[in-house]
């Protein structure tokens, strides 16, 4: 699904805003809807549209589910996502790779307690764990902050996902080359992620 321009301006007012680059968004939101801001949790569970948000933070903000799942995807952005993303800025720092932001969407605590690569976010017997087992890219019974990179980089390489990277830039001509879209500014050597399933199989949970 095509990420509509009005949605791609929205996340420029976001960088203008907060510094997090359209790249470093857009892989997260490709992962958790496929840019389909009408879509709900395959599971069922309570987890809604473009940014897969969770339906009682949606309610605290005055939105049902159900209206939101009407919402466009730009409508989605300006209402919740962004709000989040820039309260995640203000509570932790900023968020300079789509890992980061990853990471900040799918268990936001962590940005404090896992910093580094292979740093765990999620063991094996958690709930946060079984519901998102598929993220462990290691199978060694811990998701990572370099399992979440492994699967950023395979959504930005998505041709829908790239489209829109290349799109953001087309709409604003005189901004800076895009960035590198995984490691961003936040890690600053890439080789970490070849060291880091090695550096936690260790210590994994059979």
């Amino acid at each position: 699904m095509m990420l509509p321009d009005a949605a791609i301006q929205v996340l420029w007012a976001l960088s203008d805003a907060t510094g997090i680059r359209p790249e470093w968004v857009l892989p997260m939101l490709y992962l958790e809807s496929g840019f389909n801001p009408a879509i709900q949790n395959a599971q069922g569970a309570p987890y809604y549209g473009i940014g897969q948000d969770y339906g009682p933070y949606l309610t605290r903000n005055g939105i049902e589910p159900e209206a939101y799942l009407a919402m466009t995807a730009a409508e989605q952005l300006s209402a919740i996502v962004v709000p989040r993303l820039t309260g995640m800025v203000k509570a932790y720092g900023a968020l300079r790779s789509a890992t980061r932001v990853y990471q900040a969407n799918f268990l936001p605590a962590t940005l404090a307690t896992a910093p580094a690569l292979p740093s765990v976010v999620a063991w094996r017997g958690s709930s946060a764990y079984a519901s998102n087992a598929f993220l462990d890219f290691t199978k060694d019974g811990a998701i990572t902050v370099s399992d979440l990179a492994y699967w950023m980089g395979h959504q930005a390489a998505a041709p829908e996902c790239a489209a829109a990277i290349a799109r953001a830039y087309v709409l604003r001509p005189s901004a800076a080359p895009p960035q590198n879209t995984v490691y961003g500014q936040d890690f600053t050597d890439p080789l970490w992620w070849l060291l880091a399933p090695a550096a936690v199989a260790g210590y994994a949970l059979p």
